[in-house]
């Protein structure tokens, strides 16, 4: 089955499990067709759009409580201590560091 080029990529993502070639497949594409389409539409490789994309879905999942060896997993990452690495460059933040600071502070109970 051919996808048109108004896919649901993000859903598709995910289902390939954040890989070109699983992404290609799952489209029905080849994979060099699928890097004209994305060249063409998001101005990218396949697998930068991919990395862009888990990456854009890691904060949720951290933010939803998930830990982060969980998270990496879940997004394609081998090794969490990767998945650390990469989120730490685009967020300046280590995920442990991201989700304290997106947190709200507990309230202060003063004892008499």
């Amino acid at each position: 089955m051919k996808i048109p080029f108004s896919a649901d990529w993000p859903a598709l993502a995910v289902k390939a499990e954040y890989q070109a070639g699983q992404l290609a497949r799952r489209s029905g594409l080849t994979p060099r067709h699928l890097q004209r389409i994305f060249r063409r539409q998001f101005a990218c490789s396949p697998q930068v759009w991919l990395n862009r994309a888990r990456l854009a879905a890691a904060p949720e999942l951290l933010l939803a409580g998930m830990p982060v060896k969980v998270v990496a997993t879940s997004l394609g990452f081998k090794q969490a201590a990767h998945f650390c690495r990469v989120f730490k460059r685009l967020h300046q933040r280590t995920p442990s560091e991201f989700v304290a600071w997106h947190r709200p502070a507990a309230p202060q109970v003063a004892f008499r």
